[in-house]
């Protein structure tokens, strides 16, 4: 019987040594209990524990493990997955092993749930005009983790939200991606789209359906609507967009364009061509690629420049140049110019000058012959191309300067010099008269304006007046005086 006795005891004294030696039971750590989202290589996670030397994990499909995915052993705290099935629930849990192969309990058991649906991005759903070439965007996380374990995204775009018509499109990228350009879509139509992730195992759900239409028709820039004064070539322009192949815009001189001239271009901005001056055109445009055409866009119109403005001399202005520069606005796209001055108000013996025209310069045109001295001149400026000529300016007026050294008896048996000449910043007019002169002085430029006019008094004996320079620029001048009804004048350089 104490035999009996003592062998219980020692059987029982085991067993509790036993049970006091096996090794803890691991901790889990993540994805957290009931964690939702995760992705389909999640890394499940544990606490170590010490005197470890190897876990078995175990993933199952069900609560009891009766269905077992994985089931392995390892030396790590963690174990990486990979294929999981998307939106399904896993159950988990983990055991440690010692040295001796002794197994602690398994752990509590957690489980975790794969998403089940990518998120789209751009272009926003209900909203339209869209390039041919829209750019379909997906976010590249759910809930704010980044998506890994997918190795593929596939992208169903259609017409119609069943995605079941002929015009049905597929596309499939790769796991790293996450946008799909579109080519040539048809234009003013509706399309929906939607998309799924997908790895060697499974595919999720298709993400929620959006759409999007593309524009039907391209909006015109320039000329603005109802403008006038334009050049020949002005230029023609509307939105930059992409996914088009070609332009193809109308020019006409009718609103409902029953007499079109047609250019192709593969540019958005063009010049004009062939147009006449003083004419209102009516324009649009399309645009196209191998698929569809857009519709025409809205009308604009602009009318072009009647005739050019003259600038210089200044209408009316006395005193000019006997080889006046002669200038007047441009108009581009003209081929040249057409200038014809007379003293005769009719035109008649007028003298009649082409010169061609540049866009890049103001146009002028230089008298090559002295005018009469103190005459009236009118004069007009016409353009032209190959097609069209131009309606004649204004005409313009202008009076030249008296001939130097009218009435050489201006001063009497006075003595004049004016000096230095050439001057810098001011000049010095001495006279030695026997009585007291009152004159008029000016200072006139080239095209017959005077820079400097003041009244001046010479007291008899040598006297002398200085006029300073400053504000007046480089180049050739007249110097003028008035005294009654005589004029005298003489030329002066400015030199600074």
């Amino acid at each position: 019987m104490k035999k009996y006795i003592l062998s219980g005891i020692l059987i029982f004294v085991a067993a509790s040594i036993f049970a006091q030696v096996r090794i803890d039971t691991p901790a889990l750590v993540s994805p957290t209990n009931n964690k939702t989202n995760v992705m389909p290589d999640t890394v499940l996670n544990w606490n170590p524990v010490i005197g470890a030397v190897t876990y078995q994990f175990q993933l199952a499909q069900d609560q009891a493990f009766s269905t077992i995915v994985i089931d392995s052993v390892t030396d790590l705290s963690a174990v990486k997955t990979q294929y999981l099935t998307f939106n399904f629930m896993y159950y988990w849990r983990v055991r440690a092993y010692d040295a001796l192969g002794t197994p602690s309990f398994w752990s509590a058991t957690w489980n975790f749930t794969t998403f089940e649906k990518i998120e789209l991005n751009k272009p926003s759903t209900n909203t339209g005009g869209y390039e041919a070439d829209v750019v379909l965007k997906w976010k590249d996380r759910i809930s704010a983790v980044l998506i890994s374990g997918v190795e593929h995204y596939d992208i169903q775009i259609d017409v119609d939200p069943g995605f079941g018509t002929p015009h049905l499109k597929e596309f499939t990228t790769n796991g790293s991606t996450y946008q799909k350009a579109m080519d040539q879509l048809l234009f003013g139509t509706t399309y929906h789209w939607r998309a799924r992730a997908r790895h060697a195992s499974d595919a999720s759900e298709w993400s929620a359906v959006w759409n999007f239409t593309t524009l039907d028709m391209v909006d015109l820039k320039k000329p603005n609507n109802n403008s006038v004064d334009q050049a020949l070539n002005v230029d023609l322009r509307w939105d930059e967009l992409s996914g088009f192949k070609k332009f193809d815009y109308q020019v006409d001189v009718h609103e409902n364009f029953s007499t079109p001239t047609t250019y192709i271009t593969e540019l958005t901005t063009v010049p004009a061509e062939d147009l006449k001056y003083g004419t209102q055109y009516f324009w649009r445009m399309r645009g196209r690629h191998d698929n569809d055409t857009t519709d025409w866009s809205v009308a604009w119109n602009f009318t072009t420049a009647a005739k050019v403005n003259l600038t210089s001399p200044a209408e009316g202005v006395d005193s000019v140049a006997l080889k006046p520069q002669l200038k007047w606005s441009q108009i581009q796209g003209t081929t040249g110019y057409e200038v014809e001055y007379s003293s005769d108000v009719a035109f008649a013996g007028s003298v009649i000058n082409q010169i061609a025209a540049d866009d890049a310069t103001v146009p002028f045109y230089n008298v090559l012959y002295a005018l009469d001295a103190g005459t009236m001149y009118y004069w007009r400026v016409r353009a032209f191309t190959e097609i069209d000529t131009s309606d004649y300016s204004t005409v313009g007026t202008f009076v030249t300067m008296p001939a130097t050294g009218i009435n050489d008896d201006f001063f009497g048996k006075s003595s004049l010099c004016i000096y230095p000449n050439p001057a810098n910043n001011m000049i010095n007019i001495r006279l030695n008269t026997k009585e007291t002169v009152n004159v008029d002085f000016e200072i006139i430029d080239l095209v017959g304006q005077a820079v400097i006019s003041r009244p001046l008094q010479f007291r008899a004996g040598i006297a002398v007046q200085q006029i300073l320079l400053n504000e007046i620029s480089n180049g050739v001048y007249m110097v003028k005086f008035i005294k009654e009804d005589a004029i005298y004048t003489s030329k002066l350089i400015i030199n600074k």
